[in-house]
């Protein structure tokens, strides 16, 4: 609820400061005295938008705030503050609205400036607009369900279907994406399976193919190489005066001389590292003569798995160490292709199970709502009977919803808020057939449709503050009493702000204010006053008659004290 209103240079208004209380404030004075000049400020720090005239001194910026006190059990309200980071532990929100020259603004709350778009989100929240706007809510159809399952305290169901709905939606997209991609794959999964068998059936080894020309190499040649590490062996060893023999003769020649000379020396020493590595080159040819054989069978082995290995390797155009990486590569694909599979079965059981549980709870929940609607429309017609619509019939018509859910065919004929449709149909007259209420209302019985429902769930909806601007247009007579009544019933659950000229509304309320325009020689300045009994009684005679007489105060104070007594009972 608004509990402060500053507005500074606003349209006529140089200054004012206005305290708000709990209950049913009502604004009174003569018709064009800026009662709605408050409602304006309201709507403009909220988010309205701003036009030429709103400044009194177009030199000087206007500035305009509001204190809120806010319904800590409003969880929307709550989850709103916390995705915008706003504190309101203090159970109050401050909003400004600064208006340069120029006519551009700035909205802050609590200090910080926000955008717009964030502004209006709170104004839903925290203000309710009787207008002519808030009445074409009425027209729609999920409005109607929406104000039947808050009559029937079914949110909560109703939110569990919500939050299942939600749910099923999400996990048929996975689904379709999961599916999708199965089948973009699948061709391409049947390849690398393919790819897989074949590799693993020649299971090549890393550095196979290497290996295997070298072998096919040595086994090819196999006699040559034997040949000539004979031949070696003979010409360094084993022949007479062989090349071993020469050499460490001359070796013992020169080393007679060696100390004479430093060249003997190295050259002594070169020959005598020769000697050793002739005696390691005849051990490495001796053992290669031990490995190597003239064998045909193994020839053959190697020459046929070579054959294979270079195949492989030539159709993918890897070598083999390349060929087991892409191996591995493509088989995890594979796995996770067959992950998918089972988790698109997995999902498959899930949503079937899901839908099954919806289908039941939003059968629950219809079945529900048509009890519900039974008694709301007796509540509905007992309370507009009494709004001068004595002949008012109202019947909420049931149809379940047809539409084809493009996500999934196991949600079509359900949505959000289940699998109901509704329609108010509407007769103001007797004799008259009921038609939907977006045909059959006119614009006075809109707007007391609408007053009866705020009143019929006013407990049952989140605390804001109500605005009713001139709701008692063309009202008069017993009527305006009983709007009197339903008004101040709503003041008892929520903060109401009522521009009225009804006698009847202003003997109600809980704070009055009262409205003058006053006329100077360069400018006209709107000053409002909070009314004291006294004043209060003098403000209604004047509302009850246009004068201050003995009979008019006489009135006033029996209105007064009746409207006390009625609401003390």
């Amino acid at each position: 609820m608004i509990k402060n209103l500053n507005v500074e240079n606003f349209i006529i208004v140089d200054k004012l400061d206005l305290e708000f209380s709990n209950g049913l404030q009502v604004l009174t004075g003569e018709t064009g005295a800026g009662k709605s000049i408050i409602v304006g400020a309201i709507n403009l720090i909220l988010g309205s938008d701003i036009h030429n005239g709103m400044l009194l001194d177009d030199s000087l910026p206007a500035k305009l705030e509001a204190v809120f006190e806010i319904d800590k059990d409003n969880k929307q309200l709550s989850e709103l503050l916390k995705k915008n980071d706003l504190d309101a532990s203090n159970g109050e929100l401050f909003f400004a609205k600064e208006i340069s020259t120029n006519l551009r603004s700035k909205s802050f709350i609590n200090g910080r400036r926000v955008s717009k778009e964030i502004i209006k989100e709170f104004q839903d929240m925290l203000i309710d607009f009787h207008s002519q706007r808030d009445q074409q809510k009425l027209f729609n159809t999920d409005f109607q369900l929406e104000v039947l399952d808050i009559y029937g305290k079914l949110t909560k169901t109703r939110e569990q279907i919500t939050s299942k709905y939600k749910e099923i939606e999400s996990k048929i997209k996975k689904l379709k994406k999961l599916q999708k991609a199965e089948y973009e794959l699948t061709e391409k999964i049947k390849l690398f399976e393919y790819q897989i068998d074949e590799i693993e059936k020649i299971n090549p080894l890393i550095r196979e193919d290497k290996d295997l020309q070298s072998e096919f190499n040595l086994l090819t040649n196999a006699e040559d190489i034997l040949d000539i590490s004979n031949q070696l062996e003979q010409e360094i060893f084993e022949k007479e005066n062989s090349v071993y023999d020469k050499i460490l003769s001359y070796i013992s020649n020169l080393t007679k001389f060696k100390a004479d000379n430093k060249n003997i020396e190295d050259a002594v020493n070169y020959l005598q590292d020769a000697t050793a590595n002739l005696d390691n080159s005849i051990n490495s040819v001796r053992e290669l003569q031990n490995i190597i054989e003239v064998d045909s069978s193994r020839l053959e082995y190697v020459q046929t798995r070579l054959t294979i290995i270079n195949n492989l390797s030539v159709k993918y155009k890897r070598n083999m160490e390349e060929i087991l990486d892409y191996k591995l590569s493509i088989k995890q694909q594979v796995d996770s292709y067959s992950s998918s599979r089972e988790e698109i079965a997995k999902l498959n059981n899930e949503i079937t199970n899901d839908l099954g549980n919806i289908n039941k709870l939003a059968e629950i929940l219809s079945e529900q709502r048509k009890k519900t609607a039974k008694n709301f429309e007796k509540e509905i017609v007992i309370n507009i009977n009494k709004l001068a619509i004595p002949d008012a019939k109202i019947e909420f018509t049931f149809k379940e919803l047809d539409n084809q859910n493009e996500t999934s065919e196991g949600l079509s004929g359900l949505n959000e808020t289940g699998k109901d449709e509704v329609d108010i149909y509407f007769s103001a007259n007797k004799g008259v057939k009921m038609q939907p209420f977006r045909i059959a209302a006119s614009g006075g019985e809109l707007s007391r449709f609408l007053l009866v429902i705020k009143k019929i769930l006013s407990d049952r909806l989140p605390k804001r503050t109500i605005i009713f601007d001139e709701i008692d247009a063309g009202i008069g007579g017993k009527t305006s009493e009983l709007l009197a009544e339903f008004i101040y019933d709503i003041g008892k659950y929520h903060q109401v702000l009522c521009i009225s000229h009804l006698p009847h509304i202003a003997s109600y309320a809980d704070r009055h204010f009262s409205i003058n325009k006053i006329s100077g020689n360069k400018k006209s300045e709107v000053i409002v006053k909070i009314l004291d009994e006294n004043a209060r009684e003098v403000e209604i005679a004047r509302m009850l008659s246009g004068s201050k007489s003995d009979l008019a105060l006489q009135h006033a104070a029996e209105l007064l004290n009746r409207k006390l007594r009625s609401r003390n009972v």
